[in-house]
């Protein structure tokens, strides 16, 4: 299994609303490309735009594209949002 399989796997399971998306990813920019022609409700991606910046996996920015409905870019900063004691 290569890294992009496991990248789409983890993306599945974290998030259910990726489930039936197409996934690109550019390893030279560390991009990922999501498609998401299921999601009926955007307001989802609102709600998860933190959980989705916060990932520490090696990923500099996920560009989420609903078709005829909206386009994000999340960037992720995932040391920004540890919690300090």
């Amino acid at each position: 299994m290569n890294y992009f399989h496991v990248l789409s796997d983890y993306l599945c399971h974290q998030f259910a609303w990726c489930k039936g998306s197409q996934l690109r990813y550019e390893p030279d920019e560390k991009t990922v490309y999501i498609h998401c022609h299921l999601l009926r409700e955007p307001e989802i991606l609102m709600q998860e735009a933190e959980a989705i910046a916060r990932l520490d996996i090696g990923i500099k920015r996920f560009i989420i594209t609903i078709p005829k409905v909206m386009d994000m870019v999340v960037e992720c900063q995932p040391n920004q949002y540890k919690e300090r004691l």
